[in-house]
């Protein structure tokens, strides 16, 4: 968190630039291999095999999909915050394409990496290995860190002070630690969370979206909730066919040592 307090402050009150996005996802994954490294753990054993790359893409584009579904069936009733009009996703895809990739790329899979792949197995494990109560505190424990590790961004880039809306913007980015650790428990691959996270930095809205803040609690719950509900339809189907390991990382057996 001092790195990112330090990283933060170079560009107080807008968005750091490109390049140190890149050197913040870098000090990340070299942190998160270090410390692998360090335990005698395969880097490789790690990251999913490249043919779960299709089916991720086809869950991520399955939730979105749904999602603009609703978001259309609510604007065509007029619901507040979804309007008809395109949105800028659908007016410049190839804009958000690029965006999509870089957050992918440098924030999403650095983030992934650290928290679920590493601290996460690593807490579980503290606890007790893989029984309920371990992967749950595994989850819940890590779904904190994860919020709390925003907040520098939070009060030197953002400039926002403690008030109300930083307890919703904690229990938020809680909300959606405890979604993405739920994803990474039921499939087991790093991808598949990463790109909920890069496509939730950057939603693929194809009409306009702009829920009222009052609600956005009530939304995040819901889109949490369906996201791992997607996830464990998606791997309770692919087990039901005899394909289980379309979803999972490399055999465990595989992480010890090099």
């Amino acid at each position: 968190m001092l790195v990112l307090a330090g990283l933060v402050t170079i560009s107080p009150g807008t968005s750091p630039p490109p390049v140190l996005g890149m050197i913040w996802g870098a000090f990340l994954v070299a942190l998160t291999a270090g410390a692998l490294r360090i335990e005698n753990v395969s880097l490789r054993s790690l990251f999913p095999p490249v043919r779960t790359l299709g089916p991720v893409v086809g869950v991520v584009a399955a939730f979105w999909g749904l999602y603009n579904l609703v978001a259309v069936a609510l604007a065509i009733g007029g619901v507040s915050g979804f309007d008809a009009s395109l949105s800028r996703t659908a007016a410049h895809p190839l804009l958000y394409l690029a965006a999509l990739f870089s957050s992918l790329l440098f924030t999403a899979i650095p983030e992934e990496f650290l928290f679920r792949t590493y601290l996460q197995q690593r807490f579980t494990r503290l606890v007790g290995e893989t029984t309920p109560r371990a992967v749950l505190s595994g989850i819940g424990i890590v779904a904190v860190l994860f919020a709390l590790f925003h907040l520098p961004r939070w009060f030197l880039a953002s400039g926002h002070g403690v008030n109300s809306a930083l307890a919703g913007r904690l229990i938020g980015l809680t909300l959606m630690g405890l979604a993405y650790g739920s994803v990474y428990v039921l499939s087991g691959n790093l991808w598949l969370v990463a790109l909920f996270h890069a496509s939730m930095n950057h939603p693929p809205f194809f009409i306009t979206v702009s829920i009222p803040s009052e609600l956005h609690l009530v939304v995040s719950v819901i889109e949490c909730a369906a996201i791992v509900s997607l996830v464990a339809i998606s791997v309770r189907l692919g087990a039901a066919t005899g394909t289980p390991l379309l979803w999972s990382q490399r055999t465990p057996s595989a992480s010890a040592g090099d």
